[in-house]
This record gives C-alpha cells, structure tokens and sequence, in this order.
C-alpha cells in the first residue's frame, strides 16, 4: 500500500466514524514519517511556495491525485497541496510532536506568501487550492479566527463564479464537519436546505467509496442539535443496489 493510499484509507475511515487502537496509530505514522521526501521532481511555479515542502506526491504517471473528498483537481497546486495537508492532519491527530509541530509552523508560513493561501485569490486552480488551506487550518490554526474567516468569505463569494465540479461543495462540507463549531455553525445553517437534499438522494456504486460523500454530510449536519439523531447513522443499499440515507424526516417539508 502506497502512502498515499494508506492516507485515504485511513481519513475515510475516520470519516466513516471508525476507531483505531494505540497500535493501529503507531503503524500509521511509522509508515506515514517513512513517506516523507520528495520524489526529484522538479516543479515550475510562479512562486516556490505554491508546493509543499515535506510530503510530494509521487509521480503517478501523470495524473493529479485525488483529494480526499473528491474535487477532481485540474491542477497540482490543488491535488499537491491537499496530499502533504492531509498527511500532517494525520500525524498532528495520531503523533504531535516537535518535529510535527515545525512541518505544521513552517507550512503555515509558507501558505501566508501565497495568493490563494492568504490574499483570497479565487481565480482559476486557486479558488479550489484555497478550500484545501480552509481544511488544513481546520486543525492545524484554529486560533487564528481572521485568517479561516477570509477563506471561508473567498468560498461563500466567489463559488457561483462558474460551474464546478460536484464534489467542490461536497469538499467544503467536509471542512465544516470538523471546523470549529462556533465557526462552522452558521455555515451549516446556510448549507443545511442542499445538504439534507442531497441525503434524500439515492447514488449509484461505482467504486466503493460513494458512501464517504453521504457520511461527510451527515457528519456535517449531526453537528446541530435538531440533527444528533443521524450522527451515528450509517447509509446502506436498497433492494437495487443504490446506496441511500435514511434521514428520517426532513425538517423542510410541509
């Protein structure tokens, strides 16, 4: 198992509300500190701080890897940037420590010279490079309140800029199942109406891994009071095979 996948692995499970002993942990991050190097690949970008610094992905034949949450990156900033986000997210989680605690400072200082990372630049790749920062200072800046606000402002305002692809959404409500509450509270409110749509859909299986956009939501929404019954509620298939979501109710109906 690559790095990358054990890092996929390992989130949706998370996601999906599963648990990991101590030992589970350790083999993780023994495996995930093994993957820390570049692969020698050099990268041409208008400013060297667009790419990360400790995890690079490797080279794929090519082809951008997948965020988490799909959001089908056309462009490295975005697919590179999410892979070294989502590494330190795990080692923060499972092993913080001096050597954690420096990747996490100096990459916050890195994303602060960047246009997408800190300036609220929502043009082109940096309106979908600048939603994977949001999910990085999910955990690894939540005291700097004024800086999350900013990238929340740069989605909330410049999403309906053009069509994008399905799963951009579906990435920032990801985001908000594990921003701060306080933080991420109103931002489910106003998203809660398409949230609770999309769960009333059925989706068909293709690979395996439909079910984490139904769980992201239902972690987001679980989240308000009027929606603890879901949070340990799991989607399933119908006698078709389409997996669907029991909600329940749906609190906009007559």
């Amino acid at each position: 198992m690559t790095t990358y996948e054990l890092m996929i692995k390992t989130t949706h499970h998370l996601i999906r509300g599963g648990a990991l002993n101590d030992a589970q942990k350790a083999n993780i991050t023994r495996q995930l500190h093994a993957g820390r190097i570049t692969d020698g690949r050099a990268k041409t970008f208008n400013n060297p701080n667009w790419y990360p610094k400790f995890y690079i992905p490797p080279y794929n034949n090519g082809k951008r890897l997948q965020t988490v949450v799909p959001m089908s990156p056309k462009a490295y900033i975005v697919a590179d940037n999410a892979y070294e986000f989502e590494m330190l997210r795990l080692l923060h989680l499972f092993a913080p420590n001096n050597d954690v605690a420096y990747m996490i400072d100096k990459t916050l200082n890195r994303l602060k010279k960047t246009c997408f990372g800190y300036e609220g630049c929502h043009y082109a790749d940096c309106f979908e490079a600048g939603l994977t920062v949001l999910r990085f200072l999910s955990f690894a800046a939540t005291h700097d309140r004024a800086w999350i606000a900013k990238q929340i402002a740069v989605y909330n305002n410049h999403f309906a800029d053009r069509r994008r692809h399905s799963g951009v959404q579906k990435y920032y409500w990801f985001i908000l199942s594990e921003l701060p509450f306080d933080i991420a509270q109103p931002e489910i409110l106003c998203q809660q109406e398409q949230m609770i749509e999309q769960l009333n859909r059925s989706y068909l299986v293709k690979n395996g891994d439909e079910d984490i956009q139904l769980y992201i939501m239902r972690n987001a929404l679980a989240r308000l009071p009027e929606f603890s019954h879901i949070k340990d509620r799991k989607p399933y298939a119908d006698k078709t095979g389409r997996l669907i979501f029991n909600l329940e109710h749906n609190l906009f109906d007559d």
